[in-house]
């Protein structure tokens, strides 16, 4: 079109920096993940979620009195309204997890400000009772659906612990507990994708933090995000035996498909989440002896870095894990966005101290001037 140029567009908005963060850094080509500073590997190999947690939040590491107060604030929020438990109930028990823990996560944003709250205060409120509630909420449907009666959160556990507390009506024993609180950790923040962006493009309206958290676990529950690790463990079950990998990947790349779990776009290396959640795999599985989906993975990632020098990605593994854990494939989404949520809601409080709203630009591609036409003319 005469009188336009061309704007260079940048789909997906790879490489393009939305502004500055001193949350999360990643250096692709080194695979090198920290938060704030602090390097993944001794995160998760040294640390628990609530700490975690509240380095996200508050840019150090607690002490230790501050870390007994933020747990028991935590833990006081843990337990269900009964409104809620209600909503749960109500639900079709075939509902996608995600679409219970978006609904009821929502539900537990519209309780109003409290009397003299201001509204930041009301955010930091909810950002606690979202963190402590959504693992109660996902591990509460997994019991519903199943037809079981739900149970309290147990006041002297941890984040982790109760998740599978949640779910299974028994406390976890020390390995389980500390592989549910390492992929806690890893799953935490990641920086700008999708599903923090819609948190922050949301609170960029200066929507309240529960709309933004609602907005977020939307887009997480895409198969290209947090879907991921439902649809790696189905590939699995699909390949079914070691023997049958080889086949699988020929099968998949002649027919131009992506296998599941296998490359990043920020990571051109190893992805350092999937480095340690191996290693977890390889304890939990090295326990029970059931080795068949770890050794189906570890074939597959051999075969899938021969033919296309792509490594596997935090999803791969935690599938792995997560399964061994005894969660259903298509509730683990859901533990992904009870784990994510810390993360959103650190960026959320970094958009409000500088906000300005997010407002893009698209180039128009339409006709440039077209005459109205009377509905009596139209063919």
């Amino acid at each position: 079109m005469s009188g336009q140029t061309t704007t260079e567009i940048e789909r997906g908005l790879e490489g393009v920096v939305i502004g500055k963060s001193a949350i999360t850094f990643i250096d692709g080509n080194q695979g090198i993940l920290r938060y704030r500073g602090i390097d993944i590997k001794e995160l998760g190999a040294k640390s628990t979620y609530e700490e975690v947690v509240y380095l996200l939040w508050n840019g150090n590491l607690p002490t230790r009195k501050e870390l007994a107060d933020f747990k028991k604030n935590l833990a006081k929020h843990r337990p269900l309204p009964k409104e809620v438990k209600a909503l749960m109930r109500s639900v079709p028990k075939a509902s996608n997890p995600m679409d219970v823990a978006r609904t009821a996560g929502s539900l537990i944003a519209t309780y109003p400000p409290k009397k003299s709250e201001t509204f930041e205060e009301s955010n930091r409120r909810k950002a606690r009772e979202l963190t402590a509630t959504l693992p109660t909420i996902v591990a509460g449907f997994q019991r519903i659906r199943k037809g079981k009666p739900l149970v309290n959160p147990h006041p002297e556990l941890g984040h982790a612990a109760n998740f599978l507390f949640g779910m299974f009506g028994k406390k976890p024993d020390e390995v389980s507990r500390r592989a549910m609180d390492t992929v806690s950790i890893l799953y935490a923040d990641h920086e700008m994708n999708a599903s923090t962006f819609a948190a922050v493009v949301t609170t960029s309206t200066l929507a309240d933090l529960g709309g933004a958290v609602t907005a977020a676990i939307a887009a997480l529950a895409g198969p290209l995000h947090g879907g991921s690790n439902q649809r790696v463990m189905e590939m699995l079950e699909k390949i079914g035996s070691v023997d049958r990998v080889h086949q699988y990947v020929e099968d998949e790349l002649s027919a131009g498909h992506k296998i599941m779990g296998f490359g990043h776009r920020i990571y051109h290396t190893f992805d350092p989440r999937a480095v340690i959640l191996k290693g977890v795999a390889e304890e939990l599985t090295s326990r029970s002896g059931q080795r068949k989906w770890l050794d189906i993975a570890l074939r597959l990632e051999e075969d899938v870095w021969e033919k296309k020098n792509l490594r596997p990605n935090v999803e791969f593994y935690a599938a792995v894990v997560l399964n061994e854990l005894g969660v259903p494939k298509d509730l683990m989404p859901a533990v992904f966005a009870c784990n994510r949520v810390a993360g959103w809601i650190a960026h959320i409080y970094e958009q409000y101290a500088d906000n300005r709203i997010i407002r893009p630009m698209t180039e128009y591609v339409g006709p440039s001037e077209r005459p109205y036409v009377p509905i009596e003319q139209r063919s």
